[in-house]
């Protein structure tokens, strides 16, 4: 485990050796971060282009690394602990200068798996967001513990510098979904942050983390949007627990489509997000700065060179060859394994995925759509199936499979 964590005079010592690399004070941290972070939203451990990057990145001057606990189902934070102890212990970086954020709150994979263990065990989370089919969220403070502790093994750290609540509107959309009375909806929104925070505030007490805030989509959201996470309120909550909170670091989106954290003044006050965050001293990290989500696909804003585009032949003799294994699957291996029919209806609602991917495929956008669907949707389910067969049934050649 490596010790410590990030400090404003290490961070900016660091950073002061790279002249070229634009630098930022992260609001109340006092962390000296450079403008340019590296995202780990689609970085997992084994790939051993992804560690260069990193490795290439933090050695080239960048100093923030942005990860959370969904992305590459955990992976993404076993490959930031996997570089940070080879260049710490190599003497090429030092831990107090450079600054790691993560997030909680998706229950996707490794972590449905758990949820759906737990709930047959009789003890689930607590205030669990059903959210989709193999999708839950959650920010209680129990699984906010049990979260931060599995982060900060798979990051082999100590102490993680920021942590943040990741998008906890999913509440909202739910409740809308559900037709919930909104003003009541809203009311147990706040108390739900609130709640988390108050536990936030013991882990920097314990040293595992140093500050906290929130990751949100709808930070820069009009205020009539049902899912609006408004600032000014949160800003309220963490005043309440006392003057000396460490909220500190907000997350949002901007680029040249959504514009709304800059140009909608959507705070009671009359201020837009930003113009409130830079008022209250708050870091403010951006998450789509080159790609946007607009008319309800995703643009990339960055030149990227176009690839050759498979052959829809090709696609459509990998997609019966996937067919064939999962009924092959599904025919031969899983009445061996003599379980209970309820369990075996969920393990082929979590485990065969070819005809959602059949009828989905021709709607994707492109490469980065497809490896997007296939980390966050295809292998976490994939995998969790795997795990938990391997917890039921030790040794099975489809648990190792």
């Amino acid at each position: 485990m490596i010790k410590g964590h990030a400090t404003p005079e290490m961070t900016h010592a660091g950073l002061d050796r790279h002249r070229r690399i634009a630098v930022s004070k992260l609001g109340p941290t006092g962390l000296y971060v450079s403008q340019a972070g590296f995202g780990g939203y689609r970085i997992r451990a084994g790939v051993a282009e992804h560690a260069a990057a990193l490795q290439h990145a933090l050695v080239s001057g960048i100093d923030l690394i942005d990860t959370s606990a969904n992305y590459g189902d955990g992976g993404s934070e076993e490959l930031v602990g996997q570089v940070l102890a080879h260049m710490v212990d190599s003497g090429e970086l030092r831990r107090d200068a450079v600054v790691v954020v993560s997030k909680a709150g998706y229950l996707q994979g490794r972590n449905y798996t758990l949820s759906q263990e737990r709930r047959r065990q009789g003890r689930p989370f607590a205030e669990l967001v059903p959210y989709a089919d193999g999708l839950e969220h959650c920010i209680h403070p129990e699984f906010l513990e049990d979260q931060l502790t599995r982060a900060l093994a798979r990051l082999g750290l100590e102490t993680i510098d920021v942590y943040l609540l990741h998008n906890p509107e999913y509440y909202l959309g739910w409740a809308a979904h559900e037709e919930l009375d909104p003003s009541e909806a809203r009311a147990e929104y706040d108390r739900r942050i609130a709640n988390a925070f108050r536990h936030l505030e013991t882990e920097v007490t314990r040293g595992r983390i140093r500050w906290y805030g929130i990751s949100s989509n709808t930070f820069p959201a009009p205020a009539s949007e049902p899912q609006f996470t408004c600032l000014e309120r949160v800003w309220e909550m963490a005043e309440s627990i006392g003057p000396n909170h460490h909220f500190a670091v907000i997350q949002l989106p901007m680029n040249l489509y959504e514009d709304g954290a800059v140009l909608l003044a959507n705070q009671p006050g009359g201020l837009s997000a930003l113009e409130f965050a830079r008022q209250n001293n708050l870091g403010v990290l951006i998450n789509r700065p080159l790609n946007a989500f607009t008319e309800n696909r995703l643009l990339r804003l960055a030149n990227v060179e176009p690839a050759e585009r498979f052959p829809v032949e090709e696609i459509e003799k990998r997609m019966e060859t996937f067919e064939g294994a999962e009924q092959a699957f599904a025919r031969d291996i899983l009445p061996e394994m003599e379980l209970d029919p309820g369990l075996v209806a969920r393990v082929k609602a979590q485990f065969l995925a070819a005809d959602s991917i059949r009828r989905a495929w021709g709607s994707l956008s492109g490469y980065e759509h497809w490896r997007q669907v296939r980390e966050e949707y295809l292998l976490p389910r994939i995998r969790g199936v795997l795990e938990f067969l391997e917890t039921r049934l030790p040794g099975t050649g489809a648990a190792a499979a």
